[in-house]
């Protein structure tokens, strides 16, 4: 008798662990399903409500609705060839970027309006091009393109060579009261991976002439270092390596 009951309680016992482990192979199952869903295959009102994602264009690029840092996001190249921190009120720029084999470059604009501050930003990623290989090049023609004469500074990141410099632009004829901006610009050039780089500008303005702003140069040089140095180079895969 007794071992016929034991029988019978091994019997519940493997019945009721499988079971259990049925529900949680459904659950991990549903779990995956889930994350495997991206930003723009999803319901607008089950996003983040913030530009990154209620703009169509926009969360296009972005990877999950999960928040890497207060106010950031992860953004991923539609070649597959980086991702990088993404303001949560960044919203894509048609007009100013392009794609093609070789070259992806995504402009976008983040407004801050309580501060009543702009940045104008633009992301050039290359790849497969030997220009992009060479630091002293790609400095000379950033440089007369921002109509710069000054040096760079070098940032030494993981799998990656940061260069970076800034000016102040003043506009000529113009009355308001925010009458100029600062350009943080530069290149990224891959340690990793052969022939793949990055070159960058990111601006930064008053809008408003009729609310208070104050643009620092300090605080706005540490945000775009905190950009540029979130950019990872990937794989063909879109993963990091």
């Amino acid at each position: 008798m007794k071992k016929i009951i034991c029988i019978c309680f091994s019997l519940l016992l493997a019945l009721t662990g499988g079971c259990s482990m049925h529900d949680n192979d459904k659950n991990t199952t549903n779990d995956n399903k889930t994350e495997a869903v991206k930003p723009k295959d999803m319901d607008p009102k089950d996003l983040p409500q913030v530009p990154a994602f209620q703009d169509e264009k926009t969360r296009e690029y972005m990877v999950s609705t999960k928040e890497e840092e207060p106010g950031y996001y992860l953004l991923e190249s539609k070649l597959k060839g980086f991702r990088m921190l993404f303001p949560e009120n960044g919203k894509y720029s048609s007009y100013l970027s392009s794609r093609d084999e070789n070259e992806e470059i995504i402009a976008f604009d983040s407004y801050e309006k309580t501060k009543n501050k702009m940045l104008n930003a633009q992301i050039e990623y290359y790849q497969g091009v030997t220009f992009i290989n060479n630091p002293e090049t790609m400095l000379d023609q950033i440089s007369s393109e921002n109509g710069y004469n000054g040096n760079f500074e070098k940032l030494e990141s993981e799998g990656k060579d940061i260069y970076i410099a800034y000016k102040k632009n003043n506009f000529e004829n113009d009355k308001n009261k925010y009458n100029f901006s600062y350009r943080y610009f530069g290149y990224i050039k891959s340690t990793e991976k052969d022939q793949r780089g990055i070159v960058f500008s990111f601006m930064f303005r008053c809008p408003n002439n009729d609310k208070p702003c104050t643009l620092d140069k300090d605080n706005l040089g540490d945000q775009v270092k905190k950009l540029v140095k979130s950019i990872t180079f990937l794989n063909k895969e879109g993963k990091d390596g």
